[in-house]
């Protein structure tokens, strides 16, 4: 039996809502994937999510009952799990992934496990799930790629965060060419208030927020919240396609 998705067959005229919509987010058990999946399900969508952290998973799918199709525990460099993932609920009308193993250290400092982790959570990992999306997602559907301020303003410590953003991107790009009509986007957010600096303490963390915004035309860090609309916006708007919107309260100007 064929099913007959949601919000990507009634999209097509740039009004489709996430209603009755089924939505694979990676990263969904923290920050900006958990918040798209707690604003995709206020809207009506049906959520699956994949992380590293079953325990996390857990935690965010109780919070949202009966709309949790399924979580996932996900090595993103290993193609079969994600392919298998993809396949029990599929087909997706969207594909999310916030992932993101990022270390923001001196390149000489770097170690092998370290990049590794960079390329398997922002290179393999949605390279894969493209990979899956060509056999587990609606026709009219799209998959939404993170990437990060790094791309274009690199600074000390950032040296390969800026090559696997800058690489996703023309990922993006080059896959809603050669496998449309789904389409391919990506998010690229500035500094947020999330996990990501979960490893530095309260204080470091609080004064580096402050240093960050008083740089930006908006005068603060962004929170997941911000992220999550803008995601939701990409995913609903079936006329955008092969493109980065930014979200990053003017970094790239400021």
């Amino acid at each position: 039996m064929t099913t007959t998705s949601s919000a990507a067959t009634r999209g097509g005229d740039g009004s489709g809502a996430l209603g009755g919509a089924k939505i694979f987010i990676v990263g969904g058990g923290s920050g900006m994937g958990a918040a798209i999946a707690k604003m995709a399900v206020a809207r009506g969508a049906k959520v699956a999510l994949a992380g590293r952290s079953q325990e996390k998973l857990a935690a965010i799918a109780a919070g949202l009952g009966d709309s949790v199709l399924g979580t996932y525990s996900l090595d993103l460099g290993d193609r079969s799990t994600v392919d298998a993932a993809l396949a029990e609920h599929g087909p997706y009308d969207h594909i999310v992934t916030t992932a993101a193993d990022l270390t923001f250290a001196p390149f000489t400092s770097l170690t092998d496990a370290q990049i590794d982790g960079m390329l398997t959570s922002k290179f393999w990992g949605p390279i894969n799930l493209a990979r899956a999306a060509d056999k587990h997602l609606a026709p009219q559907g799209s998959v939404l790629f993170f990437s990060g301020l790094a791309a274009y303003r690199q600074g000390p410590g950032s040296s390969i965060v800026g090559v696997v953003n800058i690489a996703l991107e023309s990922l993006a790009a080059a896959l809603a060419i050669e496998l449309k009509p789904k389409r391919f986007n990506v998010i690229s957010p500035g500094v947020v208030d999330s996990e990501t600096w979960a490893g530095m303490s309260p204080e470091d963390r609080k004064t580096f927020f402050a240093q960050v915004a008083s740089g930006l035309p908006t005068g603060r860090v962004g929170t997941v919240e911000d992220e999550a609309h803008a995601a939701l916006s990409v995913l609903e708007n079936g006329f955008i396609n092969g493109t980065v919107i930014n979200v990053d309260g003017g970094g790239r100007i400021a």
